[in-house]
């Protein structure tokens, strides 16, 4: 969809931000790793090219972002739906929506939508089944119930976290549902992921500095309408104040020049519907190392953000935490949320950009939650 933007429409409120939950390499919980990415702490390991996903024979050392020895595997399990669960368990809990050991919790929720940012279908690393997967692992682990849960998956590659937020937003403001859960999942460090990014010469080596270091993590985010929110006497981290959707007609691929095009009607789609866009002081991108993200970057920032408040700041946390493929947009969301709500942002409002390799582009900005549901 061209150009497609979607505020939560005023009459039954807006939607906000009550839980936030966060696995990565530097953090196996949002509150590690917002302090790992604010003090610069990153995990990069240098490992034989042959033995992480390129061909046997080939030389050459690529950088990958992963959890200490043994940490992610020790709590989690070393699998995606692992990390992906882990991720989900937290933001319930921050939401109050979730208790370790009250095994009747999951019960006692209203109705509850998942959405599921995933890698695209035909990737050799995809896993056709993953909704199903985590639909069935949630329900097991008592995080949700089976008959009030349904898993909608969003395959838009870096862009899937922001285009699953558009699609809760929408039916949380409708009424379809009560809670949503916004959030990712990805295999980046699978061999498949890692000779894929390889063979397009979009992979950080010793050899070509200039690529991607796949990492690994998830990240979720808990919505729902601030009269409900405030009805469980729950407290909110951010509003949804807009979202963006838009799409670039020239790929990443370098064949020919990308004007950032789409990336920037995203961008100023979002900021001329959001109330706070004059108080944006932090912009999340998934800037990655890849050349074609930053010089199509290079160009949204000169179009977009001449008007935001001296002092803003860029944040890209793949070059702490590594690239988290489908599961960016959610990490995005997830910081952004935080630092509008827990004061150690720059102050204000946030705006989250993500683009994908096939063309989509999307931006949400976060705002302050109105009088009476913040934290």
């Amino acid at each position: 969809m061209t150009g497609a933007s979607s505020p939560p429409p005023p009459a039954r409120g807006p939607v906000v931000v009550t839980g936030v939950g966060i696995v990565t390499a530097v953090g196996v919980t949002a509150a590690q790793t917002l302090t790992s990415i604010r003090a610069g702490i990153r995990r990069v390991t240098e490992r034989p090219l042959g033995g992480a996903g390129g061909d046997p024979g080939e030389e050459g050392g690529v950088y990958l972002a992963s959890g200490a020895e043994g940490l992610a595997a020790a709590l989690f399990g070393s699998e995606p739906l692992d990390l992906a669960l882990a991720a989900a368990r937290e933001s319930l809990w921050d939401a109050g929506l979730y208790e370790p050991g009250d095994v009747e919790a999951a019960y006692r929720r209203k109705a509850v939508a998942v959405f599921l940012a995933l890698p695209y279908a035909d990737s050799p690393w995809a896993d056709p089944g993953a909704e199903a997967a985590f639909h069935d692992a949630a329900v097991t682990a008592r995080l949700l119930d089976r008959d009030r849960t349904t898993v909608v998956a969003v395959r838009g590659g870096h862009a899937g976290g922001v285009l699953a937020l558009a699609a809760a937003t929408a039916r949380l403001a409708s009424g379809e549902i009560d809670v949503a859960l916004v959030g990712g999942q990805d295999a980046m460090l699978h061999p498949a992921s890692v000779a894929d990014l390889n063979q397009r010469s979009k992979l950080r080596t010793d050899r070509a500095p200039g690529g991607a270091t796949p990492g690994e993590g998830s990240a979720f985010v808990v919505l729902e309408r601030l009269d409900g929110s405030k009805r469980r006497r729950a407290r909110a981290w951010a509003a949804v104040e807009a979202v963006h959707q838009d799409r670039e007609a020239i790929p990443f691929d370098g064949t020919q020049p990308n004007q950032g095009d789409g990336a920037t009607r995203a961008v100023n789609g979002a900021l001329a519907a959001a109330p706070s866009a004059g108080r944006v002081r932090d912009v999340f991108t998934d800037l990655n190392g890849e050349r074609g993200r930053f010089l199509e970057w290079a160009l949204v920032e000169t179009r977009c953000f001449a008007a935001l408040p001296e002092g803003w700041r860029k944040h890209a946390p793949a070059s702490v935490v590594g690239d988290l493929g489908a599961a960016s947009g959610g990490l995005l969301l997830a910081l952004a949320a935080r630092s509008v709500g827990d004061g150690k942002g720059s102050g204000g409002a946030a705006i989250v950009c993500s683009t994908a390799e096939r063309g989509e582009r999307a931006a949400a900005v976060l705002g302050p939650v109105p009088a009476g549901g913040k934290r």
